[in-house]
């Protein structure tokens, strides 16, 4: 059996060499677990805030809740950041997600009294 035949023989198997991942491509889930994830827990929290006003919570019980939320939505999707197969699926969620909750807020609250 020849070199190359073997080396593609255990490629396919999931036994052949596996591949480091670079400096960059970790740099890139860092950030994205660490400021997508906060950028996204802080949409959840404003557009929560905005959301529970709206539904008639007064205006810090309805940032207390919120911010609660976001305080257990922070660790989850700080992890996902890792767990997702590429960094760029992962930086498009979070910070596609934190931009749209924001201007939701912002939106409901410029619509409402």
């Amino acid at each position: 059996m020849t070199e190359a035949k073997a080396l593609r023989q255990r490629t396919v198997a999931g036994n052949g060499p596996k591949r480091r991942p670079s400096r960059l491509r970790t740099a890139a889930r860092v950030t994205a677990a660490v400021f997508g994830a906060y950028g996204f827990a802080w949409g959840i929290a404003a557009f929560g805030a905005e959301l529970g006003t709206v539904a008639g919570m007064a205006p810090a019980e309805a940032v207390t809740a919120a911010s609660l939320l976001a305080l257990l939505v922070l660790p989850a999707v700080s992890l996902w950041a890792f767990a997702v197969p590429r960094a760029g699926v992962g930086w498009a969620v979070l910070g596609g997600g934190a931009v749209v909750m924001i201007a939701a807020s912002r939106l409901v609250g410029i619509t409402t009294p």
